[in-house]
């Protein structure tokens, strides 16, 4: 169907070819009529071949029809593309076979929780059959933000997020809030950022916290812009061994634009010029929001109150079996009949090898995660004694009781703006 298709597309742009030039050919021989004057032969000649081509030309194959059939079938990825939100919104059957496997998924970071609360929505597996194990004593990854007395605030990493991160406000939606009764964590993150939109009225400081007055400019010259232009229009492979100091000079690295990107994306002049432009690729619509951050948009805590603990909370609501303490060291692969299949997964319970987590009793399971559970809480009353002070010092009101490691924090903007 395809090879006719493309077929006929030739044939029909090599007919609109000939055509325009017998019309052509037809609308000249008009004009001469006009003025009283007459065609030579050689003309009259060439003018009937094009007629003739015309004429002659291959006609469509009757077999051909205008369908979408076959549009949504899966590609050798075992994927299909769609477009609207006719898909967006409807709940896909359950999957054959479901109720009889289980999955184990390794660490507990956005990536896995995000994992495993699509399995239990759209996969419709059993809660109980799903698995996190979590070398560290909490969950979240790198998306943390703790108070600990002895370092003071961290925050090991956040996302930047923006209109355009659709898997993430999918997931969300599904996901009730902890604080408000009967809306989902992107109904509150909604609110709360049409209420008070994000932007920064400092966006750099010289001296010790004077304004260094960027006042919104790009200061860019013209030889800066074609630089990032054809960066941004050269070809991936051609950027493979080349860092952002081969395809850029001091056109752009002296320019406010750069101090910009540089420290919202954490590049420097020695990474990748690839990256540079998948970046420049994603996030082109948010340009204009560089200088003041505008373009972004904050959860109402730091990411781990106001995303971590909402999955967390959702997944142990359907079951899901949180071990923590437990490093997963190798993962043993059968490869038989072109599948490859977990076998064993070999790990670390407490620093101490542990048998073969893909054989251990749930019920073992379920116990050491209330052990951990009861550890967190002790956890929580000893770091109690470093609660911030003073008038900025913020309760997370019902967030409070779901969260492991301690009961104060600050607020995404608060850290940003004070630290």
């Amino acid at each position: 169907m395809a090879k006719k298709h493309s077929g006929l597309s030739k044939a029909a742009i090599l007919a609109a070819g000939v055509g325009a030039a017998a019309f052509a050919a037809k609308k000249h021989t008009d004009h001469l009529a006009e003025e009283g004057q007459t065609l030579s032969g050689e003309i009259k000649e060439a003018v009937a071949k094009t007629a003739e081509k015309t004429i002659k030309m291959p006609a469509p194959d009757p077999s051909y029809r205008n369908t979408e059939r076959g549009k949504y079938e899966k590609n050798s990825k075992g994927i299909y593309y769609t477009n609207g939100n006719y898909e967006a919104f409807a709940r896909p059957e359950k999957p054959e076979g479901v109720d009889n496997k289980n999955a184990y998924l390794v660490g507990s970071g956005l990536a896995s929780l995000a994992a495993a609360c699509f399995l239990v929505r759209d996969g419709q597996m059993p809660g109980s059959h799903i698995h996190i194990l979590e070398a560290m004593d909490v969950a979240g990854g790198a998306c943390d933000g703790i108070f600990d007395p002895s370092r003071g605030y961290v925050m090991r990493g956040g996302r930047e997020m923006e209109n355009h991160f659709e898997c993430l406000w999918d997931l969300f939606h599904s996901i009730p809030s902890l604080e408000k009764p009967g809306a989902s964590v992107l109904d509150e993150y909604y609110w709360l950022n049409k209420h008070d939109p994000n932007y920064s009225l400092c966006r750099a400081t010289v001296n010790r916290g004077e304004d260094a007055h960027t006042d919104g400019k790009f200061n860019l010259s013209q030889k800066g812009c074609m630089e990032i232009m054809k960066l941004f229009l050269t070809k991936d492979e051609d950027l493979y061994d080349k860092t952002i100091e081969d395809v850029f000079d001091d056109e752009v690295f002296n320019s406010t634009f750069w101090l910009y990107w540089r420290t919202m994306f954490a590049f420097e002049n020695w990474h990748s010029a690839l990256e540079m432009k998948l970046y420049f690729q994603r996030f082109i619509h948010h340009i204009g929001g560089l200088p003041d951050f505008s373009a972004l948009k904050f959860t109402k805590y730091n990411q781990y109150e106001s995303l971590i603990l909402p999955m967390k909370k959702y997944l142990e609501d359907a079951g899901v079996q949180f071990q923590f303490n437990t490093e997963v060291t190798n993962v043993i692969f059968d490869f038989h009949d072109g599948k490859k299949v977990a076998k064993t997964i070999e790990c670390k319970v407490k620093g101490e090898r542990a048998e073969n987590c893909l054989n251990r009793k749930r019920s073992g399971i379920r116990n050491k995660r209330q052990l951990h559970r009861g550890n967190d809480l002790r956890r929580s009353e000893s770091r109690s004694g470093g609660r911030c002070r003073g008038s900025q010092q913020r309760r997370m009101g019902s967030v409070e009781k779901y969260r492991p490691s301690g009961s104060f924090l600050w607020s995404s903007r608060e850290v940003l703006l004070r630290y």
